[in-house]
């Protein structure tokens, strides 16, 4: 297993679907990871997408709907420009033949 990262003092408690616990379970087995490194790095992934969501739904709540618009449409084009790009495959090792 892993080593807990130095700074991720915080814990939560999810409660995933069965098929989406299934598919992190195939994901952990195949890349030889414990579930929670899995899903923590997929957050972390998507930290600065969280980050940009969060400055738009304050900004909303807080009635400044114009400011909020434009970080959704800047937010948008980027994933948009995101589709073309060509995305890697992680590095796949060889399975060690046993003897």
């Amino acid at each position: 297993m892993s080593p807990k990262p130095k700074n991720t003092p915080h814990r939560v408690l999810l409660s995933l679907p069965t098929d989406l616990y299934e598919t992190i379970s195939r994901v952990s087995a195949a890349m030889e990871k414990p579930r929670a490194e899995i899903i923590r790095d997929l957050l972390s992934e998507q930290q600065p997408i969280l980050e940009h969501m969060a400055t738009m739904l304050e900004q909303a709540k807080a009635g400044k709907l114009d400011q909020a618009m434009k970080g959704w449409k800047k937010m948008t084009g980027e994933a948009l420009k995101g589709l073309g790009v060509i995305m890697n495959p992680p590095e796949l090792k060889k399975p060690k033949l046993k003897s």
